[in-house]
């Protein structure tokens, strides 16, 4: 009931969602993000923000995406605090420009505006994979002065002599434990949500970051996030310990992820909720403060994706196993990492030991066809390889259909 009210307050003082709304397309019930493909179970493919520069690109992946059979694409719109649609409040990928000529400012078209319609127009669901706190990866900042790492250094997390997560060739990343930083994550998907008619939003990394050796317990220790921290928990302790610090990161990635179902998916009706999660619940919860059977268990999210990345089956089905332990079958759709797997008939036994669950989601495209992502390997035994994957997968999907 107050979902449907402040809903209806939005869309009075924005004149309803056509003067908001980027792409076309009839909303699904809410929850479903249900189009032509129907109820049926997901079969998805995740397609990252390498694998597309320009419009023919994304074209071209839609297309090849719909022959293989699937009927939902989970397209990377943010990685890094950065834009891969228009945006106001953070700055374009960097990946769009280049193949543009150095000082290029703007893609020429809107590759999340382009992808939507053209997953529509095939009858394919849409789900934008927004990366949640990873702020930046690499030695070399960001050019954007409007890049949060430059304009806002403040979010960076910070030791406790205050000095900044050293930038790596892993991610830096946002400080969950701020106010400011959610209020900002909630705003940018927000803004996802209303102008664009996607089926679904899908997080990733929304998680702590992997601590290990000397850096574990290092970060954030500065002054303001113990003073965050003793706030939200009630506690006065000059010196906290590990633990409680951890417990305070957990309850505001939890925080987050609450708001985004309340702030944003309440905006359009229809929009699924989803996540990419740790491939098994208790480790996900305790090694990187993922508290994703809470969220389902609160009907915050509506689907989680556990990313079950392994070469060897009965791994990957001890840990899908371990999901179906604490969550409805119906709300768990275990990713596939193909891309680990040399023989493509892992990938469809995979798929087979998927059953229990609602559908499968595989890992990537570029592991299964010809990408622009520089880093994919363009050697004969490569592409031969992806060639057999997506033939492996296209039979089992439709046995009656030719190979691509």
């Amino acid at each position: 009931m107050l979902y449907s009210l402040l809903f209806s307050i939005l869309l009075a003082l924005t004149g309803g969602p056509e003067s908001v709304q980027v792409g076309s397309g009839e909303m699904g019930p809410r929850g479903t993000g249900s189009r032509e493909t129907g109820a049926g179970e997901m079969r998805a493919i995740w397609v990252t923000r390498w694998d597309y520069r320009s419009q023919r690109d994304v074209e071209r992946i839609m297309q090849q995406v719909e022959a293989l059979g699937a009927t939902d694409v989970i397209w990377q719109v943010r990685g890094q605090c950065d834009a891969f649609y228009r945006s106001q409040i953070e700055p374009w990928g960097e990946e769009l420009f280049l193949d543009l000529p150095a000082g290029a400012t703007d893609p020429g078209f809107d590759p999340l505006e382009l992808a939507v319609d053209e997953a529509h127009r095939r009858g394919l669901r849409i789900h934008a994979w927004f990366n949640v706190f990873p702020m930046w990866k690499g030695t070399s900042p960001p050019g954007s002065p409007m890049h949060a790492l430059n304009a806002h250094p403040e979010w960076r997390m910070r030791d406790a002599d205050e000095q900044p997560q050293p930038l790596n060739d892993g991610y830096v990343i946002l400080n969950p434990g701020l106010p400011e930083v959610r209020d900002h994550i909630v705003r940018v998907a927000s803004d996802i949500v209303r102008r664009y008619d996607i089926d679904g939003l899908h997080l990733d990394y929304v998680r702590f970051v992997s601590e290990s050796g000397a850096s574990r317990g290092r970060f954030p220790r500065d002054a303001e996030s113990m003073r965050q921290m003793r706030a939200a928990m009630g506690t006065t302790d000059e010196s906290p310990g590990p633990g409680a610090v951890r417990d305070w990161l957990r309850i505001s990635i939890s925080d987050v992820v609450r708001r985004l179902r309340s702030e944003a998916i309440i905006m359009r009706s229809g929009v699924e909720f989803s996540a990419a999660v740790w491939r098994n619940p208790e480790l996900g919860r305790d090694a990187y403060l993922q508290d994703a059977v809470l969220w389902l268990a609160e009907d915050v999210l509506d689907r989680v994706m556990p990313m079950i990345y392994f070469d060897d089956n009965a791994m990957f089905e001890a840990d899908l196993k371990a999901w179906l332990k604490v969550a409805d079958r119906d709300r768990i759709t275990p990713g596939i990492a193909a891309y680990k797997h040399s023989d493509p008939m892992m990938t469809i036994e995979q798929i087979r030991l998927s059953r229990p669950a609602d559908g499968y989601a595989v890992f990537a495209y570029a592991a299964l066809f010809e990408s622009v992502d520089p880093n994919q390997a363009k050697d004969p035994d490569s592409v031969e390889l992806r060639a057999r994957r997506r033939a492996a997968l296209k039979r089992f999907q439709n046995p009656s259909s030719g190979l691509p």
